[in-house]
């Protein structure tokens, strides 16, 4: 295939995708971004930058629920302040953690990849990324390279950037970004040469004039894996003006660069559904309450008023206004009684506020808060832990996403030598096997309290009284892994706990010393008691050994 039938078989493809999102970008996605996102409420890209947002927003709940969405995950799973993941191999291959050269290297790993995370833009990125994900319902991440300064790019996608297609796993496998760089950039981006007309004869009179382009991302439909070469990875890489017929750069990805979070999947649907999808029908009624409700507050606050007509134009409706009466007093002014009552529309308002912030888990959010109530500390585990196993249902595909960035990290840091290989002991014994990544974060932890320590906890109060009555009973409880079991689970960091060798050689140790002391006590007292036996002696005028002889002694 030529380069000009590539070109036309990528816009071919862009706009079979096009037509299918195209139901998405004048339906739900636009009333959601109306009501919920007003940030991404120009969906088509034709509108004036700069325009005023949010026009039809009438009440703040959606928008407010949706920022603390966002925030709570940023803060319970991916805090830059905290250690939010460690790494552990499989769990056939664990034992082999406790070979120092192998627990060196993963801890090698992990601070590669935190150091590649705190030098990027990924916090920062991932805020807007949530917010896709909870508005829109499918939010789209692309990962570059910076060669200068030799760090990571990470680049939130504006939702209608994004155009995908699953594998026959429903897998995202092909990403065709449409986007407009001006003439400035393109020129900085592509070869001068294969860019259109239009774009080189504009570069000195207009270089900040925008031109729309594609990047098309899909798996290699001709890959050859004998061969090394950047046109030949497993996922194509083309660049392309979409009014162009030329293929501006060719080349290719080992991994799939675009991470896709879809927040629920329905049916045989591309795209995601988010909690504003949802609770679509509430945002929107009570958004039609909210501006009911601002009528009637205003209609009572300034009632018409019936005016005699001979007053027209002579009347001061205005604090400290005087109005003055001829001879007929009776001509007076008088506010219209509406008898309006929109306490009921309140109540509404609330009904459909605990809704809307029900379907974004603004409770959980703000668990903290009912630390203030009479409420002990093992309540408010249980009631986080409880929140965070609904949430987690909620959010699954977010964690295999965020696994998918990890890894791919993961890849770049390695290709570029900046993560040590594995020691020949794992290479030895685990070949190709992945490395298990553990999410540590808050939400991660209010999860593990309550399934994987609960029933060590649950248990241990349950037999107590048990164990009184039959202390023998606790020689079948290994209290070292169900104490390391805890630990870890309530992120206790795993290089500050001992080892099993470790443990038994400071038990040994422990042991060592006691029974020295032990030793030293005893001969401390039998020298006091031989001290008293040999004063007796003496003063029976008794020989001491022949004492100890008839006591039955031999030896001392």
């Amino acid at each position: 295939m030529d380069e000009q039938e590539k070109c036309k078989e990528i816009k071919n493809r862009f706009k079979q995708l096009e037509t299918v999102r195209s139901y998405w970008d004048t339906g739900i996605w636009q009333e959601i971004a109306d009501y919920i996102s007003p940030l991404r409420e120009d969906l088509t890209g034709t509108e004036q930058p700069g325009k005023k947002q949010g026009t039809k927003i009438y009440d703040g709940t959606a928008v407010s629920a949706l920022n603390l969405f966002a925030d709570g995950l940023h803060g319970y799973m991916i805090s830059p302040a905290l250690q939010w993941f460690i790494l552990r191999l499989p769990g056939r291959l664990r034992h082999l953690e406790k070979f120092p050269e192998v627990r060196l290297w993963i801890r090698d790993i992990s601070e590669g990849l935190y150091s590649a995370f705190q030098n990027s833009n990924f916090y920062s990125e991932m805020r807007g990324y949530f917010r896709d994900g909870g508005s829109i319902g499918t939010a789209s991440m692309y990962i570059d390279e910076d060669m200068v300064k030799n760090k990571l790019i990470f680049h939130t996608l504006h939702p209608r950037e994004g155009y995908i297609a699953e594998n026959k796993y429903g897998q995202i496998d092909t990403f065709i970004r449409k986007t407009k760089l001006t003439v400035r950039q393109a020129m900085q981006q592509f070869d001068k040469d294969k860019l259109s007309h239009n774009i080189q004869n504009a570069h000195k009179s207009n270089p900040y004039l925008e031109h729309e382009f594609l990047h098309y991302v899909s798996p290699r439909e001709e890959y050859d894996d004998r061969k090394l070469m950047n046109t030949n990875k497993p996922f194509a890489s083309i660049w392309i003006e979409l009014n162009g017929d030329k293929i501006l750069r060719e080349s290719g990805f080992d991994m799939f660069p675009y991470m896709v979070w879809r927040y629920s999947v329905n049916g045989n649907d591309v795209y995601g559904r988010s909690p504003a999808a949802y609770a679509l029908p509430e945002i929107k009624s009570l958004n039609v309450i909210a501006k009911s409700v601002l009528g009637a507050a205003q209609l009572s606050v300034e009632p018409p008023y019936n005016i005699p007509a001979e007053m027209k134009g002579k009347v001061r409706l205005v604090p400290h206004g005087m109005n003055y009466y001829g001879s007929d007093y009776n001509r007076r002014i008088y506010p219209l009684t509406t008898g309006i009552n929109y306490p009921i529309a309140l109540d509404r308002e609330e009904k459909k506020r605990s809704i809307i912030e029900k379907h974004y888990h603004v409770d959980f959010f703000l668990m903290l808060a009912q630390a203030e109530r009479q409420m002990t500390a093992t309540e408010i585990m249980e009631r986080m832990g409880e929140k965070a196993s609904v949430l987690s249902a909620s959010i699954g595909d977010l964690t295999t996403t965020i696994d998918q960035i990890i890894d791919y990290v993961f890849y770049i840091e390695m290709k570029a030598g900046k993560i040590p290989p594995p020691p020949p002991v794992l290479v030895e014994q685990a070949g190709g096997s992945n490395i298990d990544i553990v999410y540590t974060g808050a939400l991660a932890q209010a999860q593990k309290r309550l399934f994987e320590t609960q029933g060590i906890t649950r248990s241990l109060e349950m037999i107590l009284p048990i164990l009184q009555i039959y202390p023998q009973g606790t020689d079948i409880i290994n209290g070292d892994e169900a104490i390391r079991e805890i630990l870890i689970s309530n992120g206790f960091p795993q290089g500050a706990l001992n080892t099993a060798e470790i443990t038994k050689e400071i038990r040994a140790q422990r042991s060592q010393i006691q029974t020295q002391e032990t030793q030293k006590v005893n001969v401390e007292r039998m020298s006091e008691v031989l001290k008293k036996l040999s004063q007796a002696a003496k003063n029976a005028k008794v020989d001491l050994s022949e004492m100890l002889e008839g006591a039955g002694v031999t030896e001392v």
